[in-house]
């Protein structure tokens, strides 16, 4: 059994993304999979958004991990993000996991946390491309003249110059014009991210990666395919569900 934990920060797009992963496990499409446990950074009351995604887990029987951020930044001013990471450590001990997958978490995750968990995040860039959010990275690509784009699952590694430069687990490309304009690049990697992620954790319930363990798995073609054979999407253009979402 592939156990697998999410992490959030519970807001609408994460909700979407969270409910799309779900129903992929719930369906038998990444094969042998459960969702072991959801972490969240909100608690109830903080968050309109975030009490509502706490409301769907309920409903499903997940189990939450929730503790709040806000009130650790105030109660531990210079420490929190290491408070915080110690205690989702401690409260996951319970909860088997072989990996754990960033979705729409807005926080940077502290050295020893990433040191100790196998952590998984999506970066909207090549292997070796620009750092910085999407919109960072799409002007940088833009200014390069960069003649294709594309995004990448990592591994987490600790240590501030590593930030989004994490080891290359997957990722997909597809090619850029001089004709295309930001909000056209922008909307072909929003739209096969969300592929990239579930056919990601396909392929690791399935043995055909090893995270850390040999080279990049190229899903291109598949996440094409898959494009192409969706009538539709859960995810309303112009909207960022989770692609870099360390940032603070």
């Amino acid at each position: 059994m592939f156990h697998f934990t999410i992490w959030t920060s519970g807001d609408h797009d994460a909700l979407e993304l969270v409910q799309r992963i779900y129903g992929a496990v719930q369906q038998g499409d990444i094969p042998q999979a459960r969702i072991s446990a959801m972490v969240c950074n909100r608690i109830r009351g903080e968050d309109l958004e975030a009490d509502e995604f706490l409301d769907w887990c309920d409903e499903q029987g997940l189990p939450v991990i929730g503790v709040s951020s806000r009130r650790l930044r105030r109660a531990f001013p210079d420490t929190w993000r290491e408070e915080l990471g110690r205690r989702f450590r401690e409260l996951l001990s319970p909860y088997p996991s072989a990996l754990h997958l960033l979705v729409g978490y807005m926080l940077w995750v502290d050295d020893a946390t990433a040191a100790e968990l196998r952590l998984l995040n999506l970066h909207p860039a090549l292997p070796g491309g620009p750092v910085g959010t999407w919109q960072q990275v799409i002007r940088a690509i833009q200014s390069q003249g960069a003649r294709e784009h594309g995004a990448t699952m990592q591994l987490i590694q600790p240590g501030r110059e590593n930030r989004d430069r994490g080891v290359p687990v997957a990722f997909f490309r597809f090619p850029v014009t001089p004709e295309m304009t930001f909000e056209q690049i922008r909307e072909a990697g929003f739209r096969r991210e969300p592929i990239l992620l579930i056919e990601t954790l396909k392929a690791l319930a399935r043995g055909e990666i090893r995270p850390g363990e040999g080279s990049a798995l190229d899903l291109t073609k598949t996440v094409e395919a898959v494009l192409a054979s969706e009538e539709g999407s859960l995810f309303r253009p112009g909207r960022t569900p989770f692609a870099s979402g360390q940032c603070l």
